[in-house]
């Protein structure tokens, strides 16, 4: 089971290029100016930098030292300047100067992650949240961290769960938070909600980083053909109970999940069959109606002989009937009329599903008929 649904196929890559570009070197932003009228038509706004900048520096005064709070004012300087994934960096690396906890847990998130890596991180998180000496303003931007870094490591579920608790316009970058939620989203095969965010993100294409406008539009063209009971939804799925369990779970959403898989993929195979039956009939019905003009053309062709002649004649002119047997059920198909249904069926299908899919039916060619 697991090497079949090790056999990764194209639109994953598509996924792997977003949680690998979250962490790429930053891009320019571009000119507000040149977006106008995407901007008016926008239902989400920039944080402003100049009040993220009072707040570190309020902050600053009331917690550390003067020659803290003269680093920190230095390092804020540049604060106003920035928006979106930049504001977003440079207020959680003031903050770090600020205060030592929130330096730990941001250090504690770039380090490889290993067996326990999450539980150690959540719950360090979970004190800062607690912790009355982080501002409340912060602590969105710290969730917001850590579920980029979620993504980074393949907790999906987690990092979703967490996205969903947090307020779009509470944070100092509403950009990262669409275009994690549409990561999630595409990953989950939340088609719809995926849609949404991607397109919401996207209403100011020209003003977020490149990496998320291109990513965001790969995403948008892989999700949006997408069909419910599909093959490519099922390869999805396969995609997605591989990652649960090499992140070690076993538990019954991931049973669930693999029950499913199998379901749909039973139903498509009844499907196949029925299919392959039908055309069956047809060839089946074809071959008895020329079968039957043959029959009447050499009854016609003796009768004109027979009429041409003067008389004597004594035959009947009949054809004996073929015998075609039994052709009714797949497991009596000729071999060859047999071999080529299977190659239509599977001809467009991934390696592995065509040798699941003839391993189904040569299993159903072997058993009694019912």
């Amino acid at each position: 089971m697991k090497t079949n649904l090790a056999c990764a196929l194209l639109p994953r890559l598509v996924l792997l290029a977003t949680i690998a570009v979250l962490f790429y070197p930053r891009s320019l932003l571009a000119d507000s100016s040149d977006s106008k009228e995407l901007t008016k038509s926008a239902t989400w706004n920039w944080s402003s930098g100049q009040t993220w900048l009072e707040r570190l520096t309020t902050w600053a005064d009331a917690t550390g030292p003067k020659e803290k709070q003269s680093l920190v004012r230095e390092s804020a300087n540049r604060i106003p300047e920035l928006r979106g994934v930049e504001l977003h960096e440079g207020i959680l690396q003031v903050s770090a100067l600020i205060d030592p906890a929130v330096a730990d847990f941001l250090k504690a998130l770039d380090l490889p992650w290993s067996q326990g890596t999450y539980d150690q991180l959540d719950a360090q998180l979970s004190s800062l949240v607690a912790n009355g000496a982080i501002p409340a303003w912060l602590k969105p931007d710290l969730q917001l961290a850590f579920c980029r870094s979620l993504i980074q490591n393949q907790w999906i579920d987690e990092s979703w769960a967490r996205l969903q608790t947090i307020q779009l316009d509470s944070l100092s970058d509403p950009s990262s938070w669409l275009f994690s939620a549409g990561v999630c989203q595409h990953y989950l095969l939340l088609k719809q909600p995926c849609l949404e965010s991607l397109n919401k993100l996207l209403e100011r294409e020209s003003e977020i980083p490149s990496r998320y406008a291109i990513t965001a539009r790969l995403m948008l063209s892989d999700i949006e053909p997408l069909k419910q009971d599909s093959l490519d939804e099922v390869a999805r799925m396969m995609n997605d109970v591989e990652r649960r369990l090499t992140l070690g779970r076993t538990g019954k959403q991931v049973r669930d999940q693999e029950q499913a898989i199998i379901d749909k993929l039973d139903k498509m195979i009844d499907e196949m069959e029925k299919q392959a039956q039908q055309q069956q009939q047809q060839r089946q019905q074809q071959q008895q109606q020329r079968q039957r003009q043959q029959q009447n053309q050499q009854q016609q062709q003796q009768k004109a002989a027979q009429d041409s002649q003067p008389g004597g004649g004594d035959g009947q002119g009949e054809v004996d009937d073929k015998d075609i047997g039994d052709q009714s059920g797949w497991g009596n198909l000729p071999p060859a009329a047999r071999q080529e249904a299977l190659q239509n069926i599977t001809k467009d299908l991934p390696s592995h599903y065509r040798e699941v899919i003839e391993a189904y039916f040569k299993r159903l060619s072997k058993s009694p008929e019912k």
